[in-house]
């Protein structure tokens, strides 16, 4: 019995500050898709790379247009002109169609790398307003909804709207560059 008291005594004690600290464990998550998509900035990124993503496409499209003239061309004159010269419309269009190709892929590379320059500029920032968030109403732990594998939480721990008026307030000191 002496030893059954000892034992709950200890554990008792080792628990304590367990039960206190688990009582002022302030915890929160945000969805930083809804912040990239709601934000100011975030939307500012948007419109940019959809200027950026419409006026190549209009370049794509003048490409795609001169060679499918090629193309007809190469059809219409084909039993009209020398072998030799079919051969060699042919191997014009084919450099034209390998030109085509380069440019779309070094198109999606650029929409690609402008995108993540941006969304890592605006993560970064977001990451400061999320720390003196934390700081500042004294949060023991602040997660990411999607990257913390978070199922289901509460949506009264949910600060996302609060992240994102202050990151909305923050860049309209410092517009996006």
């Amino acid at each position: 019995m002496k030893r059954f008291i000892t034992v709950l005594f200890v554990v008792t004690i080792l628990l304590t500050p367990l039960a206190a600290m688990s009582q002022s464990l302030n915890v929160a998550y945000i969805d930083l898709q809804k912040v990239m998509l709601e934000s100011d900035q975030g939307k500012q990124i948007r419109g940019i790379l959809t200027q950026d993503a419409e006026r190549l496409k209009k370049n794509l499209d003048g490409k795609q247009a001169e060679l499918q003239r090629l193309k007809d061309a190469v059809e219409k004159q084909g039993a009209t002109i020398t072998p030799e010269a079919r051969a060699e419309k042919e191997k014009q269009y084919q450099a034209k169609l390998k030109d085509y190709q380069r440019l779309y892929n070094d198109y999606q590379t650029e929409l690609q790398q402008k995108d993540m320059e941006y969304t890592q500029k605006v993560l970064k920032e977001v990451e400061d307003v999320v720390r003196s968030l934390g700081e500042k109403e004294k949060y023991a732990l602040i997660l990411e909804k999607s990257q913390a594998g978070i199922l289901y939480a509460t949506p009264a721990i949910d600060i996302t709207n609060k992240v994102i008026a202050l990151f909305n307030e923050m860049a309209k000191k410092k517009p996006i560059k």
